[in-house]
């Protein structure tokens, strides 16, 4: 089972949430060609359109690090900032518990 995690939350600057989402969002191709990324979600909330969290779970610690490094990682980082309220925050983190293939 994966147990290597990261979320990140994305504050998005007021209206701009689609935005970041699709800019996130975009980096799809990337990833798909991380075969230490088995799960990679952008999700939306519904409560505040604004806020975006992209959600990874990876094979291992080396898998996070290389997608930290990664072109996914280049290209979110290059373009969403500026539609940001502030800096995002990166949260290395372990699954305690799944439901899922």
């Amino acid at each position: 089972m994966t147990t290597v995690a990261g979320v990140i939350p994305f504050k998005a600057k007021p209206g701009q949430g689609e935005k970041v989402a699709s800019l996130i969002a975009a980096a799809l191709p990337h990833v798909e060609n991380e075969p230490a990324t088995p799960l990679w979600l952008v999700l939306r909330s519904n409560a505040d359109p604004d806020l975006i969290f992209l959600v990874d779970l990876f094979s291992n610690a080396a898998g996070r690090d290389a997608h930290l490094a990664g072109e996914a990682a280049k290209l979110i980082f290059g373009t969403v900032p500026q539609y940001l309220e502030s800096d995002p925050v990166i949260h290395p983190a372990d699954l305690i518990a799944s439901k899922g293939p």
